[in-house]
């Protein structure tokens, strides 16, 4: 009866909480991703960048949870998921729009990129999707091998910091390759968006490997794309399979 209790009250206390972001671990040693991308660029990068903007991001949403404007909404959409929110931010006062805009996506922007990598192969050849992502890819590509080149030429061409994407399309449900600018998100845009993979376009991403050789990161991270966990972000995607 006692243990009932104490997990009502922990219930209770969630669902009256604003959410709070935590920082997931790399799927891999910070050492896996060598010769790719180095220990020390793989902690920079997980250890304080996406710490900062996990924390950034928390403070806002605990500011809204405290706010009192718009009769109490502020505190209703704290309490949703990050993903949630971020499709929200259109409502939101213009303080909480631009910390959220920038930290909370840059937040689910790396949590997403950290969990798709693995430790590199030896060729990119020999890293490459399979099944159902694979024949997505060639519906909407052609082959596998276009859509790398297009990938890669928009990786390298796009100004100054963002992504890349290859997400699943909401007025389309086709895979479709875009890139947005700083730290935002597909979702952003439209919330049913689905992102299956993306690259990170930022300089403290590569600088300190590559230096201004952008061209040799994006070869290379073709290596380190885990295609299974990719394939699997696909594959159990909310909407119906036979959609694309």
């Amino acid at each position: 009866m006692l243990a009932a209790i104490v997990l009502a009250v922990i219930a209770i206390g969630c669902v009256h909480s604003q959410t709070e972001l935590t920082l997931p671990p790399l799927p891999y040693d910070y050492k896996a991703y060598e010769p790719v991308l180095s220990e020390k660029i793989m902690r920079l990068h997980h250890d304080k960048h996406f710490f900062t903007y996990m924390n950034k991001t928390n403070a806002a949403l605990k500011a809204m949870f405290v706010d009192t404007k718009m009769d109490g909404k502020l505190k209703e959409i704290a309490k949703l998921p990050i993903e949630d929110i971020l499709t929200q931010l259109q409502v939101l006062p213009d303080q909480y729009h631009l910390a959220l805009r920038h930290n909370g996506g840059g937040y689910l922007n790396h949590r997403f990129f950290f969990s798709i990598l693995k430790a590199p192969t030896a060729t990119v050849a020999e890293n490459k999707p399979t099944g159902d992502l694979l024949a997505a890819i060639e519906k909407s590509f052609g082959t596998f091998e276009k859509f790398h080149e297009l990938f890669s030429a928009a990786s390298v061409n796009l100004f100054g910091s963002g992504w890349v994407w290859l997400y699943v399309d909401a007025r389309t449900n086709q895979l479709v390759l875009n890139f947005t600018a700083n730290q935002d998100h597909p979702i952003m845009f439209d919330k049913n968006n689905y992102v299956v993979m993306g690259i990170d376009l930022w300089e403290h991403s590569y600088y300190p490997v590559y230096e201004n050789r952008r061209a040799e990161y994006v070869d290379n991270f073709w290596r380190i794309v885990d295609w299974n966990v990719v394939g699997k972000i696909f594959t159990e995607r909310p909407i119906k399979r036979s959609d694309l």
